[in-house]
């Protein structure tokens, strides 16, 4: 373990400021422990929902039921659909409403597929883990753990980790990885938001399978060291087809003992996250799921440091296209990523608040 990191008193005070409700809630409950009042806390929940991202994302609903339009093609459009409100609207800690309620129900009926997955052309096809597993854990935090349809959507996640202990395969691609590693994160989130009592082994298992392929790879360090030389090689010569796979494959075999380095993208934080991921919200998931230090932690809790800013850590990702709620300006001082930098400091026994 390395030394102690140091924030000011100034900080946590920043972070309980009004305007962010759910912010403030959770600094409370999770960073200061503040819970003696439960008159307090329970007002301050019920005013989550007042936070001007969860009531604009609100405010654009449709008929109480839907986003931008209701045919089951179109939930996920980006970032306007159903799917994605559902997830920023969890990701934010909204509070369940009639109209989420509704919302939820919507995507039940049109947007999970025969298989159990989360899709997003509504057939089995179009059926994506990553999306099932955000969407999962926005139904157990709205209270659906135990509805029949959550369940055969969390049995298509495991199917889909444990079966293959990890592997996940996000259609083709032309890159020296051969299984999607940023999946595992939201894999995790997924699977430890069911509270203990209700884990079953099939889950603790799925858990262990995702917790051990993130530490094998130090959380983001991932990517075999010559994958840019086999994409440009790639490139240059043109391969189609089956020609891709067989000469990647060649590749393969003549450099048996590549290293892995970090995954450049993995190093800049942001929040709230879609299908990618970063290093700091891997290291949310451990925390939350109180996974015990690990060696393998050492360079992300360090990477988390060093992105602070005078204890505050900055939003440097932004969503591409249109949103109904900008969250948090791009390149500001976040206090959603601050919130939770502190908290996995806090949890892995790194944070000291000078009053």
């Amino acid at each position: 373990m390395s030394e102690l990191f140091q924030i000011n008193q100034s900080v946590i005070d920043w972070l309980l400021e009004e305007d962010n409700p759910p912010v403030k809630y959770l600094t409370l409950t999770r960073i200061t422990n503040e819970t003696g009042n439960a008159e307090r806390i329970t007002s301050l929940k019920n005013m989550i929902n007042t936070y001007s991202p969860i009531a604009e994302i609100l405010k654009h609903q449709k008929e109480k039921t839907y986003w931008f339009d209701k045919s089951k093609d179109k939930n996920y459009t980006k970032y306007l659909g159903t799917f994605w409100q559902i997830h920023f609207l969890s990701e934010l800690y909204a509070q369940k409403t009639e109209a989420i309620g509704n919302a939820i129900e919507h995507l039940f009926s049109t947007g999970q597929a025969p298989n159990g997955g989360f899709s997003v052309t509504g057939t089995d096809s179009g059926s994506i883990v990553c999306l099932t597993s955000n969407i999962f854990r926005a139904l157990v935090h709205f209270g659906y753990l135990n509805d029949e349809r959550a369940q055969i959507a969390l049995n298509f996640i495991l199917d889909r980790i444990v079966d293959t202990k990890g592997i996940i395969r996000c259609g083709d691609t032309f890159s020296l990885l051969t299984s999607c590693f940023m999946t595992l994160p939201k894999v995790l989130l997924a699977l430890t938001s069911i509270p203990k009592s209700n884990r079953s082994s099939h889950v603790t298992e799925g858990i262990n399978i995702c917790i051990n392929r993130l530490l094998e790879n130090h959380i983001y360090k991932y990517l075999p060291e010559k994958n840019k030389e086999w994409m440009d090689y790639f490139g240059e010569q043109g391969f189609k087809g089956k020609q891709i796979f067989e000469e990647r494959d060649k590749f393969l075999a003549r450099n048996p003992s590549m290293g892995k380095i970090a995954k450049a993208g993995w190093m800049k934080f942001g929040f709230p996250l879609s299908y990618n991921s970063d290093a700091l919200e891997v290291m949310y998931a451990l925390a939350t799921a109180e996974i015990s230090y690990s060696p393998e932690m050492h360079d992300a809790l360090e990477l988390i440091k060093t992105k602070s800013q005078a204890g505050r850590w900055i939003n440097e990702k932004k969503f591409p296209s249109k949103m109904y709620a900008e969250i948090e300006p791009y390149q500001k001082a976040s206090k959603w990523l601050t919130f939770r930098a502190l908290l996995v400091l806090k949890y892995y026994n790194q944070l000291h608040i000078i009053s």
